[in-house]
């Protein structure tokens, strides 16, 4: 009986000796995780231009600048197998997957934003034209060109980083 009562107050102090202490800082040398996935997606993203750059190269017939394009390409690429374990040290499944579906959303959120901003200068040249203001209508239909241009571009951001779902032109 009397080891038991022993046992129980020992465990009691020993319980309150472990709540009193605290916990040690964990100090990383690596960025944090959101800094990681970041630069992974700017590779992910500089390897797609990349090779579409030195795939223009070769259809224009310019080979020693597509080799020029294919080599960035390749320490791109090395780039991200060394964000992709970093990543997948921290606890991160399928990390490349997942910066390259982050690429397309951004694409995709991209591609949205300049077709909503066209259609507000759009309206807003129509609006001018209604109330007679010249000046204004020539204004918004430079401002509408300018984002026509934008989107286009935008657009072919978007193919080249895999976005597979048609993405209307205006």
């Amino acid at each position: 009986m009397k080891k038991i009562v022993l046992l129980a107050v020992a465990a009691m102090f020993s319980a309150a000796a472990f709540a009193q202490t605290t916990p040690a800082t964990i100090t990383s040398t690596t960025p944090p995780v959101k800094t990681q996935m970041k630069d992974l997606r700017q590779d992910v993203r500089a390897y797609d231009n990349k090779k579409a750059e030195a795939k223009a190269e070769i259809n224009k017939g310019n080979l020693a600048a597509a080799k020029t394009d294919l080599a960035a390409a390749k320490v791109d690429k090395a780039d991200i197998k060394a964000d992709k374990a970093t990543l997948k040290s921290e606890g991160i499944a399928h990390p490349v997957k997942l910066a390259t579906k982050e690429v397309k959303i951004a694409d995709v959120k991209k591609v949205v934003t300049a077709k909503a901003d066209l259609k507000a200068d759009r309206a807003t040249e129509q609006a001018d034209v209604k109330a007679g203001n010249i000046t204004g209508a020539q204004a918004a239909q430079a401002a509408a060109a300018t984002e026509k241009k934008d989107l286009k571009r935008d657009i072919r951001e978007a193919h080249r980083d895999g976005v597979k779902r048609h993405l209307h032109k205006a």
